[in-house]
């Protein structure tokens, strides 16, 4: 079951009526809807398309072709098996999938309606020598950003690139577990909570403290120490949450996105970046909130966070209404106000221009 705030200019959550969700609506079937929404499992949210998966099947939800309102199965010319052995991801001109097995990836291009198949056969660099891919060396996660694209397999493998392209993480410490990337940088989270970074720096969402590009994962260094358990990456911005329900932030903040401003006063100090992980604070009508981060999400540039009282906070820019308020209300927030409650919520994702509750009963 989902909960979703934000855009539909595209038809994107099934529903024609409305072009903007100024507050969370659950996402419900309608007559003309031939797909079982209740049984839908989102697997991605983009600016002018969603992917569902139902049973074996992905669905692409929205614009297809040039045609908006639309609900599309996935072209199946790369299937050899069912689509449930497949892993999907998707930007303004591809899709890709990528069978989880054979770590084979198929590229649908948008404007020629072609599929392009590539095979991730480059072998991981040993420290004493190269040794043949364990066959149990699956694609466990694929990322899609605009030009920008990660794999990652069972073994922590790392893969970047249109065309797959082995990136060397032996210096890191610990095995690879999560990947994220932004517009222009890539994150990574290790089993031991170490979080690395690398890309474009120029808006400091790398966190190393200035704006300097980074051609290799680099360890940040302000979390050092701090076991981190979960990294997500904005449009610009970079998230990441300890073991003890600590919110770090920082990169771009100029629609309000990192969620700094802790006395609501529209000012200067507040809006400025931030070149390193900075802990963030928060507070509602009552004072300071003490209650740990359970979940967190980037937009392109907003952000969302879910508290262990099931409560979703939101922040940053409202234009869509992806903050799960009236737009009339706010443009938007410099600091992370409460937008939702709902008992027994799993997890909390966010597209571009969405804000996406999962799991309220």
């Amino acid at each position: 079951m989902y909960y979703v705030t934000g855009t539909n200019l595209y038809g994107q959550w099934f529903k024609n009526s409305k072009h903007l969700f100024e507050g969370f609506q659950k996402l419900e079937k309608e007559n003309e809807t031939k797909v079982d929404i209740t049984r839908a499992k989102l697997v991605t949210s983009g600016w002018s398309y969603n992917i569902f998966q139902i049973d074996d099947t992905f669905y692409v939800v929205g614009a297809w072709k040039g045609v908006d309102n639309q609900i599309v199965k996935v072209p199946d010319q790369c299937r050899s098996s069912k689509q449930s052995n497949f892993l999907i991801a998707g930007n303004d001109y591809t899709l890709i999938l990528a069978e989880i097995v054979t770590r084979s990836v198929w590229f649908y291009d948008f404007k020629s309606e072609h599929f392009k198949k590539v095979n991730i056969t480059e072998q991981p660099i040993s420290e004493n020598e190269v040794k043949k891919l364990k066959t149990s060396d699956e694609i466990i996660k694929v990322v899609a950003t605009n030009n920008v694209y990660i794999y990652l397999t069972s073994e922590g493998h790392v893969y970047t690139g249109l065309l797959p392209s082995y990136l060397d993480t032996r210096h890191c410490f610990g095995k690879v577990c999560d990947v994220e990337c932004g517009y222009e940088h890539y994150m990574l989270l290790t089993d031991e909570g170490r979080v690395y970074t690398w890309g474009n720096g120029r808006r400091l969402q790398l966190g190393h403290g200035d704006l300097t590009n980074m051609e290799v994962p680099t360890e940040v260094e302000a979390l050092a120490g701090i076991k981190i358990t979960k990294i997500k990456a904005g449009g610009w911005h970079s998230l990441a949450l300890s073991e003890y329900g600590d919110l770090y932030v920082w990169g771009w903040n100029d629609t309000g996105q990192l969620g700094m401003n802790k006395n609501g006063q529209d000012n200067v100090e507040t809006k400025k970046n931030y070149a390193t992980p900075t802990l963030v604070d928060l507070f509602d009508e009552n004072g300071e909130v003490d209650l740990n981060v359970k979940d967190i999400a980037c937009g392109t540039r907003h952000s969302a966070i879910l508290l262990e009282d099931d409560t979703v906070w939101t922040t940053g820019w409202n234009k869509y209404g992806q903050l799960g308020f009236a737009l009339k209300k706010y443009e938007k927030l410099d600091c992370f106000t409460k937008s939702f409650y709902c008992p027994n919520i799993s997890g909390v994702i966010c597209g571009p221009w969405n804000t996406i509750v999962e799991g309220c009963s």
